[in-house]
């Protein structure tokens, strides 16, 4: 799987990921997946993963980057359209359905009596 990282915690090693196929977030906790010495992804970053679900949560593994900073503006461009939507409803535009009289006869086949 391939996604963006929208948020990360570079001491805890955590980072939540947005995947490829738009369904649920990835929570990566690789701790035990990449030494204290070694770089961890930041917010914009874009990975290559192993996922897993265990339960109803999508968790990463084996996280490698693919680019760096790709999406870097994708975290703030998310925040500022949930703020500027925050109380607002969604709108829409409802169609009635009225359902037209039709003459289910000239529908069916006529069966010939034998």
């Amino acid at each position: 799987m391939i996604g963006v990282v929208l948020w990360s915690d570079i001491s805890d090693r955590k980072a939540v990921i947005w995947c490829e196929d738009q369904g649920d977030l990835a929570f990566l906790n690789s701790q035990n997946e990449f030494p204290d010495y070694e770089a961890f992804f930041d917010a914009g970053d874009v990975v290559q993963f192993d996922m897993e679900v265990k339960e109803t949560m999508r968790h990463a593994h084996n996280p490698r980057l693919v680019v760096e900073r790709a999406g870097a503006a994708l975290p703030e461009a998310l925040r500022d359209r949930a703020t500027s939507t925050g109380n607002t409803r969604p709108m829409a535009q409802i169609i009635p359905f009225t359902p037209r009289k039709v003459d289910v006869s000239v529908m069916l086949p006529r069966v010939s009596e034998a």
